[in-house]
């Protein structure tokens, strides 16, 4: 099955975040702004997106960014006790989604061949929490990948971690996304999240994977 590294980024950043939610029932909504490297051309800048969400309730999460002046958005839904989701996106004049079951689910988790986490001394708070960084190296054909990572372990880590982010014991509030930036948490909102929210909206048409 070919890999969809974008896809395997969410699920793993949807995971981590999640299932360390998951050990103090956390349901809510973390808002996460967007932030660009400088050399990065301003006129680009200009037409990416500058904020997304992760929405969560019991076992089920979902990673949302609006893609600004690129037009659409981009929906991604994870049910962790049946190992399935759904993502959903518009734009081009389309509406599409697709579904996502159990083997796939595991296929896409199971992409890279070494991971290693290096917990640093180093700590900032963000959104009012205390957060460590944490440092992730991902081997995959060979090829090494970085990523810097602030978690709080005032949301409790759970064994619902997975993915290359299992090992961080915590909730990440600020991460990297490969080809976007860093996302950082901006605000917390601790409410009660209805199951619409997690539902293909009408007016969507199912495509495969």
């Amino acid at each position: 099955m070919k890999k969809n590294y974008a896809f395997i980024m969410i699920i793993a950043i949807i995971m981590s975040m999640s299932g360390a939610a998951f050990a103090q029932d956390f349901e809510g909504v973390i808002n996460y702004k967007i932030i660009y490297p400088e050399e990065m051309d301003a006129a680009i800048v200009a037409l990416m997106p500058t904020m997304s969400t992760v929405t969560i309730s019991g076992h089920v999460s979902k990673f949302e960014m609006d893609m600004g002046q690129m037009g659409g958005n981009i929906v991604s839904v994870i049910n962790f006790e049946t190992k399935t989701g759904l993502s959903w996106k518009e734009g081009s004049g389309e509406k599409i989604y697709s579904v996502m079951g159990e083997e796939d689910f595991d296929s896409q988790m199971d992409a890279y061949d070494k991971v290693s986490i290096d917990i640093k001394d180093e700590t900032k708070e963000i959104a009012g929490y205390e957060c460590k960084k944490a440092v992730v190296t991902v081997t995959e054909d060979s090829k090494e990948m970085s990523y810097t990572v602030y978690f709080t372990e005032e949301i409790v880590h759970s064994a619902m971690n997975t993915g290359f982010y299992m090992d961080i014991p915590g909730t990440m509030l600020e991460f990297e996304l490969v080809g976007m930036g860093i996302f950082e948490a901006a605000s917390i909102d601790k409410r009660s999240v209805p199951e619409s929210e997690f539902e293909v909206p009408e007016g969507y048409t199912e495509k495969a994977p």
